[in-house]
């Protein structure tokens, strides 16, 4: 499953966003305080930050791959090191 966390833009531009570029997969838009601290919680690696932030995480919850931006084959080699 792919799921995407915003918890930043403002919902107009976010939406037209999605539309424009034809993203499918589900996302949550919350731009509330909380949200903010809790995605500040987990959006560095290494002490700096970036966009997108891709996170691969098992069915237990164990997080297998993560990092920074797109970096083409990595997403097939995370999934591959899950059996898929």
């Amino acid at each position: 499953m792919v799921l995407g966390v915003n918890p930043s833009d403002d919902h107009k531009i976010a939406v037209e966003y999605l539309k424009a570029n034809q993203v499918t997969f589900p996302n949550i838009l919350d731009t509330s305080e909380a949200a903010g601290r809790a995605v500040a919680r987990y959006e560095t690696l290494g002490g700096m930050s970036a966009v997108p932030m891709t996170y691969v995480i098992d069915r237990d919850g164990k997080i297998v791959d993560a990092w920074y931006g797109y970096q083409g084959d990595r997403t097939a080699k995370a999934l591959r090191k899950l059996g898929l």
